[in-house]
């Protein structure tokens, strides 16, 4: 005869296992969806963000030349209008840039824009003054504002 306080705790543990695995499928499922949401994830424009300062691209360049801790402290992650002649414009696949202001043996405001603007970059040209904001990311070898749209102030 068998002893029912085996059978019991045999049934125990086979209820437990079901629990377990159970939670572990949910938090799988839950993984997976919060996995899939962020591969996904685009960022918008700073077309509908205030600016939080405005510069001359020349003007915005000489701050983090002067003193590049502080522009990073204060300027880092806040929408930036910048007004600027073009120096470069580069259309491709990947990359819907502009370079505003620069000189030679200085830096100028590099100006990545967000997809959706190919209309108006294409119309461009060189030479021309535009007034850009986007988030600013601080220095390389230029001042970088990212997720730009073109400012109507």
């Amino acid at each position: 005869m068998m002893d029912l306080s085996i059978t019991k705790t045999t049934k125990d543990m086979k209820k437990s296992v079901k629990i377990v695995l159970l939670a572990v499928l949910v938090l799988v499922v839950f993984a997976g969806l919060y996995a899939t949401k962020e591969y996904n994830r685009t960022y918008s424009s700073a077309e509908k963000l205030k600016p939080a300062y405005t510069y001359d691209a020349i003007e915005l360049v000489k701050e983090f030349e002067t003193d590049e801790s502080t522009a990073n402290r204060n300027l880092n992650d806040q929408v930036i209008a910048v007004r600027g002649s073009i120096s470069k414009i580069e259309l491709n696949d990947t990359t819907q840039t502009l370079l505003l202001g620069g000189h030679p043996f200085s830096g100028a405001v590099l100006c990545q824009f967000s997809p959706g603007y190919e209309r108006e970059l294409a119309k461009l040209k060189e030479g021309d003054t535009v007034m850009v904001k986007g988030i600013c990311t601080g220095m390389l070898m230029d001042v970088i504002l990212i997720r730009c749209a073109f400012h109507k102030p």
